[in-house]
């Protein structure tokens, strides 16, 4: 599961062209790609639905953050040389070669464990990121939606994405397995979720006010308490936890004022995908050019421009709804899910 040897055959294999290729596949696993497409889906089809699977993206997103850190396992390109890091061109500088595990089954060395965990700044590889937020998200629209085209594009999807993460050099075998059990462990966590009374509670005005009740105490928990738990033991970076923490605060502003409605005509439900989508890339571009050109002078100062750089565009999802709301693209209710 840890051995460099089929990573290397494979690399043999391509060109420039396939390469190329496998990069826009994997480029399909980050948050620039499918934020905006959860976007689409609480503004264009149905509130509440993207809602949820923009939380089941974060908690994903986190789980796995955790299991990196706890693992702390290194990428094929540190364990062997020999490995080409094809994703982002960079010169292997590895001081081992052919350090690959021989048996299947057996874990990294523990010399190039010890070598890799003495490094200030490192690449976590176990497992990975780009697979569980495939499987979870791609798996999370297939059982909301029940589409069955949905359904069988989502097992395409996985497995290209796990293919892509192996040919890149970016991750063992060992990695885009751990990856698909957490993205699945996810689903079936989010699945039993959507057949509870929770789900309805959730999206209750009364639960998210300031109150000592039980139900809400629950719902803070898991919205801000444990995240921030997290944060605090630095196992979630502060680009996930801007995200996160951008998105419930955005959710806690809209529900306080009641969540829209999906009712609208084709022309409204573009318009409402397109208003979001715009404020939310808009933003993006605004603060990566602020913050590119103001610099760093300490590491708090770059946590806390990592933090914002992701917690104000996921926010502006309050504000899109806001604005939709003024303009009459749709109005206010309970509605369902």
């Amino acid at each position: 599961m840890f051995q460099t040897e089929p990573i290397i055959y494979l690399q043999s294999l391509g060109n420039q062209w396939f390469t190329h290729f496998m990069i826009q596949i994997t480029n399909m696993g980050t948050l620039p790609f499918l934020a905006p497409i959860i976007v689409v889906v609480i503004f264009g089809v149905d509130f509440k639905k993207g809602f949820l699977l923009f939380q089941l993206f974060l908690w994903t997103n986190m789980v796995t953050e955790t299991l990196k850190i706890l693992v702390g396992f290194p990428r094929p390109d540190f364990v062997d040389n020999r490995v080409i890091n094809l994703e982002l061109g960079i010169k292997n500088t590895s001081p081992f070669s052919g350090n690959g595990m021989k048996s299947i089954f057996a874990l990294p060395d523990k010399q190039i464990l010890k070598a890799f965990r003495l490094q200030e700044a490192c690449e976590l590889g176990f497992p990975s990121g780009h697979v569980s937020l495939t499987t979870a998200l791609w798996g999370g629209i297939a059982i909301v939606f029940n589409n069955r085209i949905i359904r069988i594009l989502t097992s395409f999807v996985i497995v290209l994405m796990a293919f892509s993460r192996v040919y890149l050099g970016r991750h063992f075998i060992g990695d885009v397995l751990g990856g698909a059990i957490v993205g699945l462990i996810s689903l079936v966590v989010f699945a039993h979720f959507l057949k509870s009374p929770i789900k309805h509670d959730f999206f209750k005005k009364e639960n998210f006010e300031l109150a000592f009740k039980r139900q809400n105490l629950f719902f803070y928990c898991f919205t801000f308490i444990i995240p921030i738990m997290l944060i605090a033991l630095s196992l979630v970076s502060s680009n996930t936890a801007g995200s996160f923490f951008g998105m419930n605060v955005a959710y806690l502003l809209i529900i306080r004022k009641g969540i829209p409605s999906d009712v609208g005509s084709t022309e409204q439900r573009a318009t409402r995908a397109f208003i979001a989508l715009l404020l939310f890339a808009v933003s993006k571009i605004i603060l990566e050019c602020w913050f590119g050109t103001a610099g760093t002078t300490n590491c708090r100062q770059f946590i806390l421009i990592d933090f914002l750089k992701a917690f104000i565009p996921v926010s502006t999802i309050w504000v899109s709804v806001v604005i939709c709301t003024k303009l009459n693209l749709y109005h206010k209710n309970e509605g369902s899910l």
